[in-house]
């Protein structure tokens, strides 16, 4: 058996032991957030994770339809709407059945079991919120295809895996063993940062051509990063990945449907 192999099992053996169980993928009006699915098949069967997916109705969406004389402009058409509640409801119907559609055909495919659910906020506070411990928290809204290269320094390279740590972490922590056999799995570079602000991942992400941003949970739970959310998840280019959700918090909805792969 060589070095890599070795290295390989013992890195796949930590981060199963660390309880990962979940993968939760955010899903909203935009339909680049679909694109999420190209990486998360991959992690999902890396870690042999559940699939869990959570559209996120836009609570701003319907504050705007409540305004009177609210209208919108469709590029496609050129032509305007009136854009009300009713406007807000069958906009989003739709895109929840194809968000829907899109998770169940990935998780057949994987051969992993998926539930799927609708939620009302804002994206990554309401994904965060229905998190519990055991999950990892999947989201990408850029509008680019996913990364399979990047230019560095004038040359074509695999797109890294970006690794935000807390400071003083541990080697033997799950978060780096997860960052280890993602990138491993995914044929990627590795490359960690220390715990940063918004403005620093976003930029260093941009620079190094990352595929993938993993961040600890509880640097989003600070008070920076917690003014920077929404704006963060809406520039970066990058796919994210949350992981290291405390044991607290979770919730289950109504709206919430088991499936099992066929």
């Amino acid at each position: 058996m060589s070095a890599t192999d070795t290295t390989g099992k013992r890195i796949t053996a930590a981060v199963r032991q660390t309880g990962y169980r979940r993968l939760i993928l955010g899903f909203d009006h935009h339909e680049e957030s679909r694109t999420v699915l190209a990486i998360a098949e991959q992690v999902a069967v890396t870690a042999q994770l559940e699939l869990t997916g959570i559209f996120v109705e836009d609570s701003e969406l319907f504050e705007l339809a409540a305004l009177p004389f609210s209208t919108e402009f469709l590029i496609k058409t050129r032509r305007r709407q009136s854009f009300d509640l009713q406007c807000v409801e069958r906009e989003l119907r739709t895109h929840i059945l194809a968000s829907q559609a899109a998770l169940q055909q990935m998780a057949r495919r994987a051969h992993r079991a998926f539930s799927f659910r609708t939620v009302r906020g804002r994206l990554l506070r309401a994904l965060m919120q229905e998190a519990s411990a055991g999950d990892l928290i999947m989201l990408r809204r850029a509008d680019k295809p996913w990364h399979t290269t990047a230019i560095v320094g004038g040359h074509s390279v695999h797109a890294p895996v970006l690794q935000v740590l807390p400071p003083a972490v541990d080697e033997a922590a799950p978060l780096v063993a997860l960052g280890q056999q993602i990138a491993q799995e995914l044929g990627r570079p590795l490359i960690r940062l220390t715990a940063s602000t918004a403005e620093i991942v976003e930029t260093t992400a941009r620079e190094v051509g990352a595929a993938l941003i993993i961040l600890p949970f509880e640097l989003l739970s600070e008070k920076p990063w917690q003014e920077e959310l929404e704006l963060f998840a809406d520039r970066v280019p990058s796919t994210v990945l949350i992981a290291g959700i405390p044991a607290q918090g979770g919730s289950d909805s109504d709206m919430s449907k088991d499936h099992s792969p066929a």
